[in-house]
């Protein structure tokens, strides 16, 4: 059990690693993107754009981009479908980092550069 333990916490580690040290935000259309965290299969992302004042994560799975997106304030599925266990996961990353995640979609909307507050953001449900 410890050694499962101690590879879990390796595993996030080094994924907290590669968030910091690849370059996370880059244009898509006229969107900044974000990765936030990688959760298994799912990628939750943020993107600073025009005209959406609700604060909310997209979510890729796999190779497919964009399946979901959440509020943060509430943990609503917005759009999109996710399968139950990873629902679960998703809104349950977002309950636990909503302080810092609303904090980082401040910071991006309004043009600053969040990178900071990547690093403490929690990697596990």
């Amino acid at each position: 059990m410890a050694l499962e333990i101690e590879v879990k916490q390796l595993q996030q580690e080094l994924a907290l690693v590669d968030l910091l040290t690849r370059n996370r935000a880059r244009a898509v259309g006229d969107a900044i993107e974000l990765l936030l965290v990688k959760l298994g299969p799912l990628k939750l992302k943020m993107y600073q754009e025009d005209g959406h004042a609700m604060a909310h994560l997209h979510i890729d799975y796999g190779h497919h981009n964009h399946v979901a997106s959440y509020s943060i304030h509430d943990l609503k599925r917005l759009a999109g479908t996710l399968d139950t266990k990873y629902d679960r996961t998703v809104r349950d990353w977002i309950a636990k980092n909503r302080d810092k995640l609303l904090e980082t979609w401040r910071a991006m909307q309004s043009g600053t550069d969040p990178s900071g507050l990547i690093g403490e953001l929690a990697g596990d449900v």
